[in-house]
């Protein structure tokens, strides 16, 4: 039964990635060549900026959520495990509202940024607290996901198209990539309140308190993890200049969607493997055994084709005017199959056996370390510099996990 579940998941998630890269297919290299290089940078470095906001509503939950729900099969008992992650991430959303809106001001006045860009990004933030893929995760229901996302992500793509036809057109692509979670999520409180209406109680304060307490460690590894991976693009905004960060933006969005092409088996085995660890501990080893083998062998034959063909994909998705990028793709090439291997030995094995503070311990020291060398390489190098010290920093990430976790002799 559970695996039946499972594979449904899978197969619901890999429809979403799949429906994902078709449409960033017709998308992406339609927008870099609308937008052209200066105008594309501009909004990715504005998603980078408010992905700060995202990351601090988040708080964490997309990752205690789908454990905590997982682990609550009586139905009163995970209607509150919601209803205290949910409200949670409502009293992080008012202060980081309060927060953005001053910020808004100050650009505005001090700066002279573009705080229509800014605010138009900003419904990402919003969307992205009122979409609880967490829950359907944890309940292993993923078909619903699958149907909500096909919407939204139908109803951008049609707004690009039709409304996106000159780089002036710029707050109209930012607009319609914003609004897809908060399409998503909007569609999704429809399937909760008809299927799972434990959800709507009431949380008292207290037990809101003791969430965000529980989640803090996550939440502060995830900061970590920002700090050495979206927040590079900020670092490079800086330092730079948009077209700069049109040329890293523009290899990056090829290097992450490759990353999440095997994403949706990570996301489904996660609350399985949750479920494994509480109810049947000696048959999660060989589980991962064959996680790793599929990731990893999955992820190295994309990397090595990426590295292989980084001229001609960058020809095809990114267009005339890209040329700097196929140097950055090449540098980054090996990521996807770097980072498959983290994220089995942290999200797959670490959480799961309770090693949440050696997990944050690694991610923190990654983000001092990349910090340490980003700025000096982007001054030096530019956008080389920064694609350099992504790879160094997640090789460092990788290495050091399977070396605790050899360590413990969790993994052999």
């Amino acid at each position: 039964m559970e695996i039946n579940k499972l594979n449904e998941n899978i197969l619901a998630l890999i429809t979403i990635k799949g429906l994902q890269y078709l449409l960033a297919f017709i998308t992406f290299p339609y927008l870099t060549r609308v937008l052209q290089v200066e105008m594309f940078g501009a909004v990715l470095f504005a998603q980078g900026v408010i992905n700060y906001f995202t990351l601090f509503t988040d708080y964490g939950f997309n990752l205690l959520g789908p454990k905590d729900i997982a682990q609550n099969d009586d139905i009163t008992k995970r209607g509150k495990v919601f209803a205290n992650i949910f409200f949670a991430k409502i009293l992080l959303f008012v202060i980081a509202t309060i927060i953005f809106v001053i910020s808004i001001f100050i650009l505005a006045k001090y700066f002279n940024a573009d705080i229509w860009l800014y605010a138009v990004v900003y419904i990402t933030v919003i969307g992205n607290v009122i979409f609880p893929i967490w829950f359907f995760q944890g309940v292993q229901q993923m078909r619903y996901i699958t149907i909500v996302n096909i919407i939204a992500r139908l109803f951008s793509i049609a707004g690009i198209f039709c409304l996106v036809k000159e780089p002036q057109d710029y707050l109209l692509a930012a607009l319609f990539q914003a609004i897809v979670p908060l399409i998503a999520g909007i569609c999704s409180w429809i399937v909760l309140i008809k299927n799972f209406p434990e959800v709507l109680c009431l949380p008292k304060l207290k037990d809101i308190k003791n969430t965000l307490i529980d989640g803090w460690s996550i939440f502060i590894s995830t900061v970590a993890i920002n700090l050495y991976t979206a927040s590079n693009i900020v670092f490079l905004g800086i330092f730079t200049n948009p077209i700069t960060v049109g040329y890293f933006s523009g290899a990056q969005k090829i290097i992450d969607n490759v990353k999440q092409l095997l994403g949706p088996i990570s996301q489904a085995i996660y609350p399985h493997i949750n479920k494994l660890v509480k109810e049947s501990p000696q048959s999660v080893k060989p589980f991962l055994r064959k996680v790793i083998l599929v990731l990893g062998s999955g992820n190295l034959l994309l990397s090595i084709f990426i590295f292989i063909f980084a001229k001609p994909i960058v020809d095809i998705l990114l267009g005339n005017g890209y040329e700097e990028s196929v140097i950055l793709l090449r540098i980054m090439a090996f990521l996807p199959f770097i980072i498959a291997l983290s994220n089995v030995f942290g999200i797959q094995i670490m959480l799961p056996f309770g090693m949440q503070s050696t997990f944050s311990k690694i991610l923190i020291c990654a983000a001092i370390l990349n910090t340490c060398i980003v700025i000096p390489l982007i001054l030096l190098y530019q956008d080389i510099g920064v694609s350099v010290s992504i790879v160094i920093t997640e090789c460092f990430v990788t290495a050091v996990m399977f070396y605790v976790l050899k360590k413990n002799k969790i993994w052999s």
